[in-house]
């Protein structure tokens, strides 16, 4: 009887080992996939912001692009109405001058 105590212990020993061996393995699985699930959605997440911000950078770029041009079209007027003046003032300073030379 003391035998077959003891068999039943070790078979039971034996059994619980298994299964210790059995959610070692499993655990080390779920660790590999959470890690694996983690750098994807990590490296999703990279991918995202970068794209996000090359979008950002491609809009400021468009929006100085933009600025620049309407103050390049600006300037461009103040040019043309300053030539303007400076006609007006050529053809009066030419009158002034024949004025004054007869």
């Amino acid at each position: 009887m003391v035998e077959e105590t003891i068999k039943t212990i070790k078979e039971t020993e034996n059994e619980a080992e298994e299964i210790v061996r059995k959610a070692d393995a499993e655990c080390t699985g779920i660790l590999e996939e959470a890690s694996a699930k983690a750098k994807e959605i990590k490296e999703q997440a990279e991918a995202d912001a970068k794209a996000k911000a090359e979008d950002s950078l491609k809009a400021a770029k468009e929006s100085g692009e933009k600025s620049t041009m309407e103050a390049l079209a600006d300037v461009e007027k103040e040019i043309a109405s300053l030539r303007e003046a400076a006609l007006a003032k050529e053809e009066e300073t030419v009158s002034a001058v024949i004025a004054e030379l007869v």
